[in-house]
């Protein structure tokens, strides 16, 4: 089976989910990745490899030359599934798919739908919006919540949840000591981390809110952010700003987040929404407890005072309380770390998302498994 992946400008959470797919797939499938340049290193490691500007926004004359060159690579590789991630694809994916005649027409929705303000513009991109998810044959949701966002729009039973997975083995037999010093913290400090992309959404400003008022109560604590993004020197200078920048380490884009999170105490991620978070999966397989916000996916993951705690966004003083609680009882949070880690490997392992994603392949083409668990 040929399967062409459609993929807009990607980075973070997306590119682990491909890589994993890809990881699990490539020896099955005969895989194709049309999309910015940026997803080259991942076509790498098995997949043929098309450059396709997807970029955000609606821009005439890019999306335009983007349907002719799908159209183009659809007529020519003859895929039997044309797979679009993002919604964004959307936009030139489903116009090429139907111009070259090719293809079942499967959607993943890694993130929730854009809110928009009444209006004209509003009301029509809703019936757009409508029109290219009704045209499509299957909806792969990361989450339940982003489920029911999209059946506002389309037939439920065209939708799905598979949820995001993470390869818990990835997360085992790192020094807690040699991973402490990638983070800077000195013998005697407490650590709580972040891995986020740094613009407004992920709400790391409520995160050195938070911080700033922690430190108050412990003062031998340290907060590592991992991530980069077009607020990174904004939020230095606020951490500056709050007198707080000698306890705050922005680490950047890092590749080693395992190790990392392994000389950490606690996680914490005041996202303002979520599809469904790698990041925060990453951290209960690193057997951390977690203080996010109580967003709807989030629920999902996180079990309330087993999990760690869930905290409304923007409330800064409410993770700062949740952080303190936890980091003055470190036992019981190993604990919730232990209950994380058990339930990630239950629920939400690499695994069970690629069984789940072959099989929406398989249901689209009418053709048995033979991918062996």
């Amino acid at each position: 089976m040929k399967v062409a992946w459609i993929v807009r400008q990607a980075e973070g959470g997306m590119l682990v989910h491909l890589r994993q797919l890809l990881m699990g797939m490539k020896d099955q499938y005969d895989i194709l990745i049309a999309g910015p340049r940026n997803l080259e290193t991942i076509a790498k490691d098995g997949a043929k490899y098309f450059p396709v500007e997807i970029n955000d926004g609606i821009l005439p004359g890019k999306d335009l030359k983007a349907i002719w060159q799908l159209t183009k690579i659809f007529k020519h590789e003859c895929p039997d599934i044309i797979h679009l991630h993002g919604l964004k694809t959307l936009v030139v994916g489903v116009p090429a798919a139907k111009i070259a005649r090719k293809g079942k027409l499967l959607f993943t929705a890694h993130n929730c739908l854009p809110k928009r303000n009444p209006g004209r513009m509003s009301a029509l991109h809703t019936r757009i919006q409508k029109r290219l998810l009704n045209s499509l044959d299957l909806i792969i949701a990361v989450s339940d919540f982003v489920k029911k966002e999209i059946t506002e729009y389309t037939s439920s039973y065209k939708v799905r949840t598979i949820h995001n997975g993470v390869d818990c083995s990835k997360f085992e037999g790192f020094n807690r000591a040699e991973a402490r010093v990638q983070s800077h913290a000195v013998s005697g400090e407490l650590v709580v981390g972040t891995v986020a992309r740094l613009f407004p959404g992920k709400g790391i400003d409520t995160l050195l809110q938070a911080a700033s008022l922690v430190v108050k109560v412990l003062p031998n604590i340290r907060f590592v952010i991992v991530g980069d993004g077009p607020e990174r020197d904004k939020y230095k200078a606020y951490s500056k700003a709050l007198g707080i920048d000698n306890k705050v380490e922005f680490l950047g884009f890092r590749n080693d987040v395992p190790q990392l999170m392994a000389g950490w105490d606690v996680f914490a991620l005041p996202t303002h929404s979520e599809g469904f978070s790698l990041s925060v999966l990453e951290a209960m397989a690193s057997r951390l407890p977690v203080v996010v916000s109580d967003v709807p996916s989030l629920r999902e993951m996180v079990v309330p005072g087993r999990s760690g705690y869930l905290v409304q966004p923007k409330d800064s003083p409410g993770f700062a309380r949740a952080i303190i609680t936890l980091l003055k009882d470190l036992p019981r949070s190993r604990a919730m770390g232990e209950a994380n880690l058990r339930r990630v490997r239950q629920y939400f392992g690499t695994d069970q998302m690629l069984k789940n994603t072959i099989k929406a392949y398989c249901d689209l083409v009418r053709e048995d498994s033979f991918y062996d668990f």
